[in-house]
């Protein structure tokens, strides 16, 4: 294997193993997080994330990338430990409940500092593949990096909501508006709370669904008020047109609204098998066609089998 093609590896495999970590923090943090534009960009995200692993893994194999006994090993640990790092990282009060606002913010400046990370792995590992003359690898790298950038995009501006929000329920009262500039008549009005972007077309990504964006309780209730502090702002009462929107946001704030229910429990780290037909073959016929297959080969058999079955038959035969 070329300098060259050895550099590039190094760099797939750091990539991978990021990717995980990022699995299990995604897993972790959905386990609670209510419906709104948080759990709709997260959702897709861990699609894409699982996307990604699966991409850098094909990437690794096409360029013959294989390890000697202890580097097998050190291949399953850098996975294993990319999904403890993750998990260490979701808070254990997520599986009882409900996310409260306040970790929410919490978990989204988590995964800012993360996908921080992967941006400038995937940014690194484009300009060396292109000065290694490899143009697939700086394809691939280049994909991945915009979806990266586009979730930590939407998480940017997901943050300031949030601040907000946490400030009103731990300190009371509204997000304090600047002064305005002398002269002016009124301050400008509050910008709205931004919605997450969608998925670029050129690496793919699901589409949000209709209960995931309808109006929340909060919303209707912050609307209630307004209409009842302007019905009580003129000396003889409301008007006859402050009343009628009184009583219609009254009945909107009433009004159930439809969503996805509960949040359900993330559903298991999701592993590729390791080849086409994997899952209709015996654990004989698998084990006969590890005894020609390299390493990489056995240890992608290795993590699947770990995270399925786990047939001992198996997992012998991949061991070095």
């Amino acid at each position: 294997m070329s300098s060259a093609t050895d550099l590039i590896t190094e760099q797939l495999r750091e990539a991978q193993a990021i990717e995980q970590s990022s699995l299990s923090l995604l897993q972790g943090h959905l386990r609670g997080a209510p419906p709104g534009p948080y759990r709709t960009a997260a959702r897709r995200h861990l699609d894409e994330t699982r996307r990604h692993a699966h991409q850098v893994a094909e990437r690794l194999t096409s360029l013959g990338a294989s390890r000697g006994p202890v580097g097998t090993v050190v291949t399953l640990g850098e996975a294993i430990a990319g999904r403890l790092a993750g998990a260490a990282l979701a808070p254990l009060h997520l599986l009882t409940g409900r996310t409260r606002p306040d970790v929410l913010l919490r978990n989204v400046q988590d995964e800012i500092a993360a996908e921080a990370r992967e941006v400038a792995t995937y940014e690194a590992l484009e300009r060396l593949a292109e000065a290694a003359g490899d143009p697939t690898t700086a394809s691939l790298a280049r994909a991945i990096r915009d979806d990266e950038q586009r979730y930590l995009d939407t998480l940017r501006a997901l943050l300031g909501p949030l601040a907000d929000r946490v400030a009103r329920e731990r300190l009371g009262g509204a997000r304090p508006q600047p002064a305005p500039a002398p002269g002016s008549a009124r301050s400008a009005p509050p910008e709205p709370e931004p919605e997450p972007q969608p998925a670029g077309r050129h690496n793919g990504g699901p589409v949000p669904t209709e209960t995931e964006t309808e109006t929340p309780y909060a919303d209707r209730a912050a609307r209630l008020r307004e209409a009842r502090r302007e019905a009580g702002q003129t000396p003889e009462g409301p008007t006859r047109a402050q009343a009628a929107r009184l009583r219609e946001e009254k009945r909107e704030a009433e009004r159930p609204v439809e969503s996805e229910g509960p949040a359900a429990p993330a559903a298991e780290v999701h592993i590729e098998a390791p080849w086409d037909g994997y899952g209709t073959m015996k654990a004989g016929e698998i084990v006969e066609r590890l005894r020609d297959a390299n390493d990489t080969v056995r240890a992608m058999v290795r993590l699947y089998e770990q995270s399925t079955k786990n047939r001992k038959s198996i997992l012998a035969a991949t061991e070095p």
